[in-house]
């Protein structure tokens, strides 16, 4: 099974990225601070659940299209 983020969905992506507070350089890993988000896709009967999370904040977007359900 393949996931993608269509076009629509890696620009809002991205707007959401940007406002994200800095993470501060104390709190960097080895993935740095361009890998710091889990992409979480969950397939039902209706459609695919997207969420996006980035994992130094907890913080998280749901890139869900529900209107194609």
């Amino acid at each position: 099974m393949t996931f993608y983020l269509n076009k629509q969905e890696k620009e809002k992506f991205n707007v959401w990225k940007a406002k994200l507070s800095e993470i501060p350089e104390n709190c960097l890993d080895v993935f740095g601070r361009e890998y710091q988000y889990t992409f979480k896709f969950h397939p039902t009967g209706l459609g695919v659940v997207k969420i996006v999370k980035r994992e130094y904040d907890g913080e998280q977007i749901n890139l869900t299209d529900y209107s194609d359900w």
